[in-house]
């Protein structure tokens, strides 16, 4: 398994310059397999999950979810 952080970045001037400070606020969790799953920190205890654009007329969830 394959672990990415999500960060957000907030930028700020100090002493006239400007600086960037990143936040994390979730966690992007990669299968073996190459399932994607997303846990945001503001929701605890909600796993959202990833798929890859499809075309419109075939936008439904996988069958093995």
């Amino acid at each position: 398994m394959k672990y990415k952080d999500i960060c957000t970045r907030k930028t700020y001037q100090k002493d006239g310059v400007e600086k960037s400070v990143w936040l994390k606020c979730g966690t992007v969790r990669v299968t073996d397999d190459g399932k994607e799953f997303i846990e945001l920190n503001q929701n605890p205890n909600v796993t959202l999950f990833v798929f890859e654009q499809k075309a419109k007329q075939e936008q439904s969830l996988p069958d093995d979810f």
